[in-house]
């Protein structure tokens, strides 16, 4: 193994907007040096933050990056591996291009006239504009304003991008909201916390997260594998921070985020797993991580969006992480060797809540496009006439509908804390992330059950436009007089959804969005306001226990 070296800056060495002003930068061979830093020697931002990024057009001050300099952010060197093969410019891979300029889009919604005041707030301490993700909402209209801004981000991918910059803004917000959580496994565990959510949301940093062990023996736990490195554990303790070494799955967009947080994701810790508790964060340039990623589904960038409206842009990329004997300071560490801060954080701070609000639009809006196009496409053929065909497209708009009232409950539900914190409804929350992954499993069946052969059978847009333009608008042209071009475009999209691998993964990612779903079931089988049904449930266990003592006491 390599030695140890520091992986990112201290946040203690920052000015108040959380930049480096110098650090000591550790080589492999374990010498240190001191120079002065721009933060783009961390992957932070390549061309250096400026003292402010620009002006909105409301005259605020903005700490928001741009596209452009997300971009330049990725130019900083990173161990990524594709295929076996170290790729030295994650900006250029084709693998990577088109979902770096989605994201990029997203930065620059930020600074768009249209989009600025929905996705964006003004801190009212320093008139600094700010990621709305980052805001803890007082008051509902905050948390509405909050959804608002998670609808218009998602629809700009079509509710396809699931780890967008957004979403770990606002979990590291449910982070913020629960400092004091923090303090119990540490003395300074609230201020580092709050000192880090500063830090990413004063420079408008991506983060991704790795929370599960690689599936080795997952009859044993952690700390009774045949390698008690393959699960990520503590190897030693340094004056510095903790040396860790092993790895950590499924970071969702690795390659191309600034930060990676690592945190225990559920009760999966169990008496001699304490050196694998942990949560803290390091860069993802940092000396020692790796990221390992899966094949890529689109290798290249040449798809188009009408042969492939979703795919060609929207493919996230998912890695495991190796921490080869990573140093992480102490600031970056939140707490460790804690068996119950590991099982309870999901479920005793923010991060689900706060997470889970942006899931919940994101799902709504894929569920709208999922069910319009399965409409769309028996219409373009008329089978929507047919009355069984009916029914199913019925179901799915019901589904649809569930998902809206759910989200609607959310909202204009909170829960307020003690603190005057506004959370969405957990119930309404956990109800949508249990329910969602079948109705989403519903909908893609239906179409592949209505679309048949039309979905196998869909000619690329060069039919179109080439020598035989006349025949494939002829032959492949549906109902009304609907040309081919037409009718192929809506079979395309379904496609997409329902039968292109890309597809197929959001299925999949759909179904453990939330987590382990029965871990997830059983804990909300506990938690979940029953009230109504136990006070009936009670009535009539009354009413017979009534008769039965009366007939008792007749004997």
């Amino acid at each position: 193994m390599r030695a140890a070296v520091r992986a990112g800056c201290s946040l203690s060495g920052t000015d108040r907007r959380g930049r480096c002003r110098k650090t000591q930068i550790g080589r492999t061979d374990g010498s240190h040096r001191e120079r002065p830093l721009d933060c783009g020697d961390h992957g932070f931002l390549a061309s250096g933050q400026p003292d402010k990024v620009g002006i909105s057009h409301g005259g605020q001050y903005v700490v928001i990056r741009t596209g452009k300099q997300y971009i330049e952010g990725l130019r900083a060197p990173r161990e990524v591996y594709v295929g076996g093969e170290r790729v030295v410019d994650v900006t250029t891979y084709p693998a990577f291009r088109e979902p770096i300029q989605s994201y990029a889009r997203l930065y620059d919604m930020k600074h768009d006239n249209r989009f600025q005041d929905i996705l964006t707030y003004v801190d009212p301490a320093t008139g600094e504009r700010h990621d709305i993700s980052f805001l803890v909402p007082k008051s509902k209209d905050e948390l509405k304003a909050k959804g608002k801004a998670y609808h218009t981000f998602a629809k700009a991918s079509y509710g396809c991008l699931g780890r967008g910059p957004e979403f770990m803004a606002a979990l590291i917000a449910g982070m913020w909201e629960s400092t004091d959580w923090f303090e119990q496994w540490g003395e300074g565990g609230a201020k580092k916390v709050a000192d880090y959510v500063r830090y990413v949301r004063d420079n408008d940093l991506f983060l991704t997260h790795a929370l599960g062990n690689p599936q080795s023996d997952r009859s044993k736990p952690s700390h009774q594998q045949a390698n008690p490195f393959i699960h990520l554990r503590v190897k030693e303790e340094t004056p510095e921070g903790l040396i860790i070494r092993g790895a950590k799955q499924l970071a969702t967009a690795a390659p191309v985020t600034d930060e990676i947080l690592v945190f225990p994701n559920g009760r999966q810790f169990g008496p001699g797993d304490d050196a694998y508790a942990m949560c803290f964060a390091v860069p993802t340039t940092a000396p020692g991580v790796k990221i390992i990623c899966r094949e890529p589904l689109v290798p290249g960038d040449d798809r188009n969006v009408y042969d492939h409206p979703l795919s060609s842009r929207f493919e996230e990329m998912d890695a495991l992480i190796v921490f080869d004997d990573v140093l992480v300071p102490w600031e970056r560490v939140f707490f460790y060797n804690s068996l119950q801060a590991a099982n309870n954080m999901r479920f005793m701070t923010g991060v689900a809540a706060f997470s889970g609000h942006l899931s919940i639009h994101r799902a709504t809006v894929r569920a709208a496009l999922t069910v319009a196009t399965a409409m769309k496409m028996c219409n373009s053929v008329k089978t929507d006439a047919f009355p069984n065909v009916g029914e199913l497209l019925g179901r799915l708009a019901a589904m649809y509908k569930a998902q809206e009232a759910l989200l609607f409950r959310c909202e204009e539900d909170p829960r307020v804390t003690d603190t005057g914190t506004y959370w969405v409804n957990g119930d309404a929350l956990s109800a949508s992330g249990l329910l969602f992954p079948d109705f989403y499993t519903t909908m893609l069946e239906v179409i592949k059950r209505t679309g048949a052969a039309g979905l196998m059978l869909t000619p690329t847009l060069g039919e179109f436009t080439g020598e035989v333009a006349e025949f494939a608008n002829t032959y492949f042209a549906g109902a009304d007089d609907m040309p081919g071009v037409d009718r192929v475009q809506i079979a395309k999209l379904a496609w997409d959804l329902a039968g292109d691998a890309v597809g197929q993964r959001l299925a999949h990612y759909e179904r453990f969005y939330i987590g382990e779903p029965m871990f997830v079931a059983s804990f909300f089988a506990r938690s979940a306001d029953m009230g109504l049904g136990r006070e009936l449930l009670e009535e009539i266990l009354s009413e017979g226990r009534a008769l039965r003592d009366s007939a008792l006491g007749a004997k």
